[in-house]
C-alpha cells in the first residue's frame, strides 16, 4: 500500500491548519467477486477417464418379477386379479354422462376412478354446503362430457383409461 498525503489547508481568515487527510491506495487491483469453478471443485488425483474408455459391465442380478395385479388364493387353486379388458361402449358411456353425469359415473365406467370418485364427492358433500351449486355444476360438466364422449370420434373423449377405443 501507498500512503499519499493530501496537503494542508490554510485558511487565512482564522489562521488555523486542518488535519492532513491520509488515503490509502491498493497496490494492486481487487479479487473478483466470484470465485473460478477451478477454485472451487477438487479433481481426484491421477488420470482422468475419457469417454472412450470402457467401463466394466456390471453382471445383471436376476429378480423375480412381481405382477402389479393382486392374486386371489383358494387352496391350491391361485386367480389373478386383473381389470377387465373388454371394451367400452361409447353409446352406454354418453348416456350415463347426459343424465347421472353429475355423480361421476361416466368416469368410473371408463376407468377413471379418481376422477369419477372425486365428481361423485363435490356432487355429494359440494352440493350440501352449496345449497346445491356444485351438484348442478357437476351436472352441466357431465352433461358436456357425455355430448363430447357422443360426438367424437378420435381425441381424448374416444378411448377409456387403459387408451383403449371406444366401440359403437
Amino acid at each position: 500500500m501507498t500512503d499519499t498525503l493530501d496537503r494542508p489547508v490554510l485558511d487565512l481568515d482564522d489562521d488555523v491548519r486542518e488535519r492532513p487527510v491520509v488515503t490509502r491506495r491498493p497496490t494492486h487491483a481487487p479479487a473478483p467477486a466470484y470465485q473460478p469453478l477451478s477454485a472451487t471443485v477438487r479433481y481426484p488425483l491421477g488420470p482422468v477417464p475419457d469417454l472412450e474408455d470402457a467401463v466394466p459391465e456390471s453382471v445383471p442380478v436376476r429378480t423375480r418379477r412381481r405382477s402389479p395385479w393382486p392374486r386371489l388364493r383358494l387352496g391350491r387353486i391361485s386367480v389373478r386379479l386383473r381389470p377387465s379388458t373388454w371394451p367400452r361402449s361409447r353409446v352406454a358411456a354418453g348416456l350415463l354422462a347426459i343424465f347421472l353425469g353429475a355423480f361421476g359415473l361416466h368416469r368410473m365406467y371408463l376407468g377413471y376412478w379418481r376422477r369419477g370418485l372425486t365428481m361423485l364427492a363435490i356432487t355429494v358433500v359440494g352440493g350440501f354446503f352449496t345449497l346445491g351449486l356444485a351438484a348442478l355444476a357437476m351436472g352441466l360438466w357431465g352433461f358436456a362430457e357425455g355430448l363430447l364422449i357422443l360426438s367424437v370420434h378420435r381425441g381424448r373423449y374416444a378411448r377409456d383409461a387403459h387408451g383403449k377405443q371406444l366401440r359403437g
